[in-house]
């Protein structure tokens, strides 16, 4: 995997200014009088979390910034993270949360079903880097022509019956979803050209479309090319591809690159919890042109990359707008991998060319 080495500071830059409020008022729009809430921890910048306050003060919010305890083992194990209730008692009062340290949790869906709406500039865990990522993938980029691409995207995944991932010469994955909705993965709460809310939780940069796996249909195998996030340490990138074999939803088989498949074996057998093995339970399509692998590669999403998470996807169930026709998998750890230069074939149309967006579709 190629080693890209983008621009980075470590001190607060004045881009932070006009990013936070295309955030606020193009993605999120905040109004004067609503009630902003920060969720933050000792990894995220103090200037990161002063300049989003102060925005949201700037344009008439009551804005609040409250840090707590970094959760043990970081994304891997956000499903069975417990929170301080005092950040539980905070988001009851919120309109708007902007999330830099949790991600998935109860008190967030809670929050939603009250009518809050949260976005997560970092996916839950913000770094030294969250801003350098933001000003690039937001400030820096046509957000607005990226969400067009993953309406279009998200409408093939609702007409296509199958989806299919090609990694290889002989390593097919197969997914049923005639009954699947695409999802746009909009990274985005508003949409500023049609004027109306999209979602009430969004996770930047933009946008990720794809879809949620119905639980036990994944058949066949992939290679991972790219990345792999999972406990210990937040991001790997295997020198060789992984090979991971799939069996109605569950992992039954993980070769290819010795170091990293006796490492993801030996820690799914430590964890105890066979549902960690489901999957995938999403699968995204990575559509931002100036997304990078560098610094935070599966929250990113790669242009013309696939990331597909594993475990747990439960909590979702109860965000959907009715009944789900089908299960979703729950377990108490979520981790992810991508694959870099995929064939996404939806019936006979081929969306990704090895890792090429087919621009005629999109």
């Amino acid at each position: 995997m190629g080693l890209e080495i983008p621009d980075i500071g470590l001190r607060a830059k004045p881009e932070l200014i006009p990013l936070t409020q295309i955030i606020y008022r193009d993605m999120c729009n905040l109004q004067p009088g609503e009630k902003v809430l920060i969720i933050s921890d000792a990894r995220t910048p103090e200037y990161l979390n002063h300049a989003f306050q102060g925005m949201a003060m700037a344009m008439g919010a009551d804005a609040v910034l409250i840090e707590g305890a970094s959760p043990r083992g970081g994304a891997t194990y956000q499903p069975s993270a417990v929170w301080s209730p005092m950040i539980e008692a905070a988001s009851r009062e919120a309109d708007l949360i902007i999330d830099f340290g949790v991600g998935y949790a109860q008190f967030i869906f809670d929050a939603l079903k009250r009518g809050a709406r949260v976005f997560s500039p970092s996916d839950g865990i913000a770094m030294p880097y969250t801003d350098d990522v933001l000003i690039r993938t937001i400030l820096h980029t046509d957000i607005r022509a990226v969400l067009r691409r993953a309406k279009k995207i998200a409408g093939l995944f609702t007409e296509a019956k199958t989806c299919r991932m090609i990694t290889g010469d002989d390593t097919v994955l197969e997914i049923d979803i005639a009954d699947v909705e695409g999802d746009l993965g909009a990274g985005t709460l508003w949409d500023p050209e049609e004027g109306k809310f999209i979602t009430n939780w969004a996770f930047a940069p933009p946008s990720q479309p794809g879809i949620l796996v119905p639980k036990g249909r994944p058949n066949g195998e992939v290679l991972v090319d790219g990345t792999l996030l999972y406990h210990p340490i937040y991001h790997a990138a295997p020198p060789t591809p992984l090979r991971l074999k799939f069996v109605d939803g569950v992992l039954t088989d993980i070769g290819g690159d010795p170091l990293f498949a006796m490492r993801l074996q030996d820690w799914l057998e430590e964890l105890g919890d066979e549902s960690a093995r489901f999957g995938p339970v999403h699968l995204n399509i990575g559509v931002n042109p100036n997304a990078l692998l560098t610094q935070h590669p599966e929250w990113e999403r790669v242009l013309g990359s696939v990331t597909c998470g594993m475990g747990d996807l439960g909590m979702l169930s109860g965000m959907a707008k009715g009944p789900l026709p089908y299960e979703l998998s729950k377990s108490s750890v979520h981790w992810d991998w991508t694959t870099l230069r995929p064939t996404v074939m939806l019936d006979d149309l081929v969306l990704v060319d090895k890792g090429r967006i087919n621009k005629s579709l999109c």
